[in-house]
């Protein structure tokens, strides 16, 4: 079988319901030259506008003869994201960095490169339905910083329609994820940790410095903001229990936000799962820290194939994996508090004294 230069191997699944696929593309598109006709740096420094919006789009495809009839400000948990409609009835996602005056944490420095790595690794290897890097040449592109264009996908964000889903259809959903998360995970690359490390050879070769390398990130990123967390509690016990980590021998890709609502898109009609957005946040480790694993409903595990049995090393990384997550999410709300509630954090807090005192106990 070839193989990309990532080595990445796809391995066998067996998945007990699949969900239908909606995401075809509204227009096909290849890789695309640049022109030499420079464009402002500043459509991602700060928020585009209109004009440079339709300006980008000229220039990737060299025409200026598309039209953007309308640009819509998508919602982001992190970027900026547009949505621009074309004259020809198709649409186009474009995907900017924070402005200059967003805080990021240290592992959000690479989740424009990560996705569009990502991205391309899935269409290559699975049949998923998630949006199409756009390709473009950045040659004569003088932007400030890196950008992605991206088929649209139709469909609604879970979020919005999960009030007005019947049990059936939750389940059906839910066993849809499950089988797409299970491709996911069936990905395996030679290296663990972030993916943009992963893909220039400088991952790690144990799970358990990888792990551990993104949980003290997120832990110095809350002393910086000088948080109130257990510091010592917590690297102290996972510490403790780190070789746990070793059983984890294989790395396996990990989408941490593949099923938060808001990154799955449902067919308003028929109630299908569209599509699924929202790679930016992805690692090379272990299946059991994939998004939707953790709280997975009965029909996401038949879906997925198998239900993990929280036993002895699984339970222990389960409880470590949660201590990262939750920590992430404390330490994103002080870094930009405008995103999310104090409802939020508080529950963010409830599960990490929760799993911190359950590890202690093993």
């Amino acid at each position: 079988m070839h193989l990309p230069p990532l080595d990445v191997a796809v391995y066998p699944v067996v998945t007990m319901s699949h969900g239908r696929h909606h995401g075809r593309l509204t227009r096909t598109f290849g890789a695309v030259s640049s022109s030499s006709t420079s464009i402002s740096s500043n459509i991602c420094a700060v928020t585009p506008d209109f004009s440079s919006i339709q300006k980008v789009i000229r220039h990737v495809f060299r025409s200026s003869n598309i039209t953007v009839q309308q640009a819509e400000r998508l919602h982001g948990r992190l970027h900026q994201v547009f949505l621009a409609k074309l004259g020809d009835g198709s649409s186009l996602v474009l995907k900017c960095p924070p402005t200059s005056n967003t805080r990021m944490l240290r592992h959000e420095k690479h989740t424009l490169e990560t996705e569009r790595k990502t991205l391309e690794t899935l269409h290559e290897y699975t049949q998923l339905p998630i949006p199409r890097i756009i390709k473009y040449d950045n040659q004569g592109v003088e932007l400030g910083s890196p950008f992605l264009m991206m088929s649209h996908l139709p469909g609604r964000r879970l979020s919005d329609l999960s009030p007005y889903l019947s049990t059936t259809e939750r389940k059906a959903i839910d066993r849809t994820l499950g089988a797409y998360v299970r491709r996911l995970t069936a990905l395996s690359a030679t290296q663990f940790g972030m993916t943009h490390r992963v893909f220039a050879k400088k991952g790690s070769s144990s799970w358990r410095e990888a792990f551990l390398a993104l949980l003290e990130s997120a832990l110095r990123d809350a002393e910086d903001m000088m948080v109130t967390v257990p510091y010592d509690i917590m690297r102290y016990h996972v510490g403790r229990h780190s070789h746990y980590l070793d059983e984890v021998t294989e790395p396996r890709l990990v989408a941490l936000h593949v099923c938060d609502p808001q990154n799955i898109l449902i067919d308003e009609y028929t109630k299908q799962v569209t599509g699924l957005v929202g790679f930016s946040n992805v690692v090379w480790g272990d299946p059991l820290m994939s998004g939707g694993i953790t709280n997975g409903s009965e029909a996401f595990f038949e879906g997925y194939g198998e239900c993990p049995f929280p036993t002895g090393g699984v339970k222990a990384r389960q409880l470590m994996y949660t201590i990262y997550r939750t920590t992430v999410q404390i330490v994103a709300h002080h870094f930009r508090p405008h995103i999310g509630t104090d409802e939020d954090e508080d529950e963010a807090r409830r599960s990490l004294n929760s799993a911190i005192i359950n590890l202690t106990k093993m």
